[in-house]
């Protein structure tokens, strides 16, 4: 099924999802709705759409003022940073990888992402048991010090760009990017732009609200992590788990 692009049909899906907000916020039990995975990927591709203007916005008022922002194609000193995201999406980047025109990008996800999930190694459970800020923070360090280049990523150029994650979209960094990645000191300069930051901010309770209608009582996971298994890999769950880790699939990757 394609992504959802009519907007009737998604502006009923927000506001079910947000009528659902509004009384969960009064203190009243609530049922969130079921969503069809095309749904939920055409809110957040709305959502994104949203977010990149206000981020056009900023690079223009940027320019305006002499600022000099360093993220261009061929840049990914920040793609060995660990991405974590809502399952919307997540199950957006899964349904336009499911797209046929996009059947190369998936297939190439599929060999790079052994490599990946082996060079991460149990940094990956640790980050995904984390529940407290200090503990995320913990195992985000350990993991970007391994450097383990995203599996999306194609010779610097992110293969999943028109749907990629909104922190993926906001992130930039100011003159330089030699404080980005594994190696840079993480003293990274950002252009304050309060429109960015506040659409990011008033979409963070949509995104919340279709992650707990899809996976409820779940939390957040790493993007190749979970797009890896919204997609499927075609492995039984008690078979080995493909990325060499010597564990059944349904303890490490299908887990």
């Amino acid at each position: 099924m394609p992504i959802t692009t009519d907007p009737e049909r998604l502006s009923k899906v927000a506001e079910d999802l947000g009528q659902a907000v509004r009384s969960a916020g009064q203190g009243a039990r609530v049922r969130l709705p079921v969503l069809q995975p095309a749904d939920a990927a055409g809110l957040v591709m709305a959502m994104h759409a949203q977010l990149d203007d206000a981020i056009d916005e900023r690079s223009a008022e940027a320019a305006a003022t002499g600022v000099h922002i360093a993220c261009s194609a061929g840049c990914s000193s920040c793609c060995v940073a660990p991405v974590l995201v809502t399952e919307g999406e997540a199950v957006t980047v899964a349904e336009w990888l499911k797209l046929p025109d996009n059947a190369e990008v998936r297939a190439r996800f599929a060999a790079l992402y052994p490599a990946w999930r082996r060079g991460i190694g149990s940094t990956v459970e640790a980050i995904h048991r984390a529940r407290t800020d200090e503990e995320r923070r913990a195992a985000a360090i350990e993991l970007k010090h391994k450097n383990v280049m995203c599996a999306f990523n194609r010779e610097g150029l992110c293969s999943i760009y028109p749907a990629r994650p909104s922190r993926c979209r906001k992130a930039h960094a100011l003159e330089t990017n030699a404080n980005c990645g594994a190696e840079g000191s993480g003293q990274v300069q950002y252009f304050e732009h309060p429109r960015t930051e506040m659409t990011f901010e008033e979409q963070e309770p949509m995104r919340a609200a279709l992650h707990h209608a899809l996976r409820p009582g779940a939390g957040l996971e790493l993007l190749c992590a979970a797009v890896n298994r919204l997609l499927g890999s075609g492995v039984g769950r008690n078979d080995p788990c493909p990325c060499g880790s010597g564990q059944k699939y349904k303890r490490c990757c299908g887990g």
